[in-house]
């Protein structure tokens, strides 16, 4: 008896969901499947499109496109990875040198932030086993706002941009790399 109670009501709901979905009640106001769309996008968060990292081992590059579907510009004020001791996100300069970028990386409200072999890219140094093709890879982005986002890259086999993460050692470089005191003033390739 008290199944068919359950199922009753559900059916009910099931029933009155699309006539509620179809109206408005008034100039200004969406409809309701309009509501819970817009909703479910501004809880998504920020998402990685087209993501891909570079196979290799030691250290590599992560790549896509950063979406910030929400209202307010996030700037990224850390990020991770369980594939690597260190995690920081790098740019190519004008003269073809990589290295770790000095201030503020935002990705603006409603828009994107490209990531890619040769400009702007996500660094994973200090690699405990190599990034095989055909693997995920996970980095988990913390923002100003107190949020953290984890996404997924897929590992693919990649020669372009004659990207060179080989003299790159992730400790103690000159170049803006990182802060600390270390060996290592080797040249970085370009990507």
């Amino acid at each position: 008896m008290r199944k068919i109670s359950v199922l009753s009501s559900a059916a009910a709901l099931l029933i009155a969901a699309p006539l509620l979905s179809g109206c408005t009640s008034g100039a200004g106001t969406a409809p309701v499947a309009e509501v819970a769309a817009e909703v479910e996008v501004a809880q998504q968060g920020v998402t990685l499109v087209d993501g891909w990292a570079k196979a290799g081992e030691g250290m590599t590059g992560v790549f896509g496109t950063l979406t910030n579907p929400g209202d307010t510009d996030l700037v990224i004020t850390g990020a991770e990875s369980p594939a690597a001791g260190m995690v920081e996100l790098h740019e190519v300069t004008a003269d073809g040198v990589m290295q770790k970028i000095q201030g503020d990386v935002v990705i603006p409200a409603g828009g994107t932030l490209e990531l890619m072999p040769g400009g702007n890219h996500i660094m994973l140094m200090q690699m405990s086993a190599p990034l095989l093709a055909g693997e995920d890879v996970e980095v988990t982005l913390t923002f100003n706002d107190g949020s953290s986002v984890t996404v997924t890259a897929l590992a693919k086999e990649f020669s372009g941009a004659n990207e060179s993460y080989e003299d790159i050692a992730g400790e103690g470089m000159e170049h803006g790399m990182n802060d600390s005191a270390g060996d290592s003033g080797a040249a970085h390739g370009t990507e």
